[in-house]
């Protein structure tokens, strides 16, 4: 599922939970998507 776009709520999600701290391991259980989505969507807004 490549280029699959994710949920704006589930974007929202993932800074609330990073910024409180939250390891993109369990962000991604949580959310049930990968790591490597987690991870592009944070170093997306870091820059």
């Amino acid at each position: 599922m490549a280029n699959k776009q994710i949920e704006m709520r589930k974007v929202k999600k993932i800074f609330k939970l990073y910024s409180a701290g939250v390891s993109k391991r369990r962000i991604s259980s949580q959310l049930g998507i990968s790591r490597n989505t987690v991870s592009k969507y944070i170093a997306f807004f870091q820059r």
